[in-house]
């Protein structure tokens, strides 16, 4: 029964690939004019392990999707630091959608860590740089944090998939250039990855649709109505 069920996770998160595509609170509420916490000088910055530990992410910005899921925000410097906690607890895939001019880069982490990049044309955006999967480990190893740095260093971010850590939460670690403009976010759960939870809330565009196959080669984005990253102090 447990094997039956380990390997019902791994094909939805397989999937995931493929796809890539309680407290009560009243997300809505909650003002998209906030400004990030930024950590003070000597704290320690989060670990990216896929674990929220106890104090943390005490100095981050908590918002909530719609359905009460937690997404915990915090600038370190030249780092943007970023988790999600799905609520109720269950195991989850993610994708953070970053904004540069006419540029989005889409970081996506479930049982691999990838990044795609699409370009803005006219009114939509299509896709330049798909896709190419990293860190598929289901074992923390000395070799596993080694090819996590190499990807980090490669791509400017940093995950860990779905296997490692809790299943319910995501950690990212993003460097930033200085030249980001707005910021979105969306989680999937196994039982049901169509169905995404988007932050911010009201978001209507690419990280609120179900891709199907896939992410497509062209999608409608509206990166105007996500977070402002002007914001960050």
């Amino acid at each position: 029964m447990a094997k039956n069920h380990l390997y019902r996770l791994c094909s939805v998160l397989m999937a995931f690939i493929v796809l890539a595509g309680c407290i009560k609170v009243d997300p809505a509420s909650e003002s998209l004019e906030i400004t990030l916490a930024v950590d003070g000088a000597g704290s320690n910055q989060p670990v990216i392990d896929g674990v929220l530990n106890p104090g943390e992410w005490d100095q981050a910005e908590l918002v909530h999707f719609e359905d009460g899921s937690e997404l915990f925000l915090l600038q370190s410097g030249e780092y943007f630091y970023l988790a999600v906690r799905a609520l109720p607890a269950e195991m989850i895939a993610g994708n953070v959608f970053i904004n540069e001019g006419d540029l989005i880069s889409i970081l996506h982490t479930s049982a691999a860590l990838g990044t795609a990049v699409y370009e803005r044309e006219g009114s939509t955006w299509r896709k330049i740089q798909d896709f190419e999967w990293c860190c598929r480990t289901r074992m923390d190893s000395e070799e596993a944090r080694e090819n996590r740095e190499v990807f980090f260093d490669k791509e400017g971010w940093l995950g860990i998939n779905s296997f490692l850590g809790n299943e319910n939460e995501l950690e990212y670690k993003i460097r930033l250039t200085g030249s980001e403009d707005f910021l979105a976010v969306n989680l999937l759960r196994v039982d049901n990855p169509a169905q995404k939870q988007v932050w911010p809330i009201d978001l209507v565009d690419g990280p609120a649709q179900p891709n199907e196959g896939g992410f497509p080669e062209v999608m409608e984005l509206f990166p105007e109505t996500w977070q402002n990253l002007e914001e960050l102090p």
